[in-house]
């Protein structure tokens, strides 16, 4: 699975928050993520998007979810 997150700081602790959960996380390129193991990613993300209140929407599309903030 790939993440793409909208900014390098998320990135970081999307990887951080990833591997504290069990999945093989890692960066790649700017902003991406590859994400491997077993386990509910999108449900991880919206954990993660609701504990640290960042106003972010997950959005799959082609095996890639991406964050992004929500539509004004």
């Amino acid at each position: 699975m790939h993440v793409q997150a909208p900014r390098i700081p998320d990135r970081d602790e999307l990887v951080s928050a990833l591997t504290d959960d069990g999945f093989d996380a890692r960066p790649i390129d700017d902003l991406g993520i590859e994400v491997t193991g077993g386990g509910d990613v999108l449900g991880d993300l919206e954990t993660w998007i609701a504990t640290t209140g960042i106003p972010l929407v997950p959005q799959t599309c082609d095996g890639t979810i991406f964050l992004h903030p929500p539509a004004a």
